[in-house]
């Protein structure tokens, strides 16, 4: 592993899951993620979070990440991916720390980013 960090993607995906969408097709796009944390693969894991319900309502692990290329211009240059769901234990760890997770997130920002050791110093009893 080196010094490669181990980051989780959160993402508040409210907004989809009262469209209909299911937590996958909620977490996995399309958003505006720089092309560096993508490249140096950092991104071991997405969770989708939906702030209405205050739970972790999806967690996936990458497998291949897009680029949109055409459409509506807001769309173009946003990214998604495909993906499988990501381990259980970890996920019961998010939900553990959904108070903590909501606060790194900037005012009015729909993504923020958590690495697992900062995921486990949350859930320490020290913490």
């Amino acid at each position: 592993m080196g010094n490669k960090k181990e980051t989780i993607l959160l993402l508040k995906v409210s907004n989809a899951i009262r469209e209909g969408k299911t937590p996958y097709e909620a977490t996995r796009g399309n958003w505006k993620i720089g092309k560096d944390r993508i490249e140096k693969d950092e991104i071991l894991y997405v969770a989708g979070l939906d702030t209405k319900n205050k739970e972790v309502v999806g967690f996936y692990s990458p497998e291949k990440w897009f680029q949109v290329k055409e459409g509506p211009e807001k769309e173009v240059g946003r990214r998604y991916f495909d993906g499988v769901e990501a381990p259980n234990e970890i996920f019961e760890k998010l939900n553990k720390s959904y108070d903590q997770l909501l606060k790194r997130f900037g005012q009015g920002s729909e993504k923020a980013y958590i690495t697992l050791e900062e995921l486990e110093a949350l859930l320490s009893p020290t913490a």
